[in-house]
């Protein structure tokens, strides 16, 4: 089992110039990891999800399903803008973890519906273990229905 103790943002560039194509940033998580995690050098993959939050954050719903989970943000009062995401395989080889993942982000490229004069970067952290809970959609299934 781990736990997340902290998600930091650094190297955010203070101004940022509409139409700028990539502005690079640095997420630093602190892991921190159960010792039988640690005596079974348990894997996990970390999802770092950037978002532009206007307003109340989107409530995510997580589909864990090691590398191919998804996670879903259900829609608030304004539509939070998603920015980008990585994906960190970690190996709890120690009590204790921290990453630091660069991400080079789009963040002088604007929606068309909405005028905006600053960011707030927030980041989703979320951490999957391999052998744990797996959940998938089926694809969509339609039928005719006969009165």
């Amino acid at each position: 089992m781990a736990k997340l103790d902290a998600v930091l943002l650094k190297s955010i560039p203070e101004v940022i110039n509409v139409g700028d194509d990539i502005n690079d940033i640095t997420i630093i998580t602190k892991i921190e990891f159960h010792p039988l995690d640690v005596s079974l050098k348990m894997e996990y993959l970390l999802y770092l999800l950037v978002y532009d939050v206007h307003g109340k954050p989107d409530v995510p719903v997580i589909i864990n399903n090691w590398d191919e989970s998804e996670v879903i943000g259900l829609k608030q009062e304004n539509e939070d803008d998603f920015l980008g995401r990585k994906i960190v395989p970690i190996c709890a080889d120690e009590l204790i973890k921290t990453i630091e993942t660069p991400i080079a982000l789009k963040l002088g490229n604007l929606k068309d519906s909405g005028s905006f004069y600053k960011r707030k970067l927030e980041v989703l952290a979320t951490i999957i273990p391999a052998i744990g809970r797996a959940t998938k959609w089926s694809e969509p299934f339609e039928c005719d229905l006969v009165y």
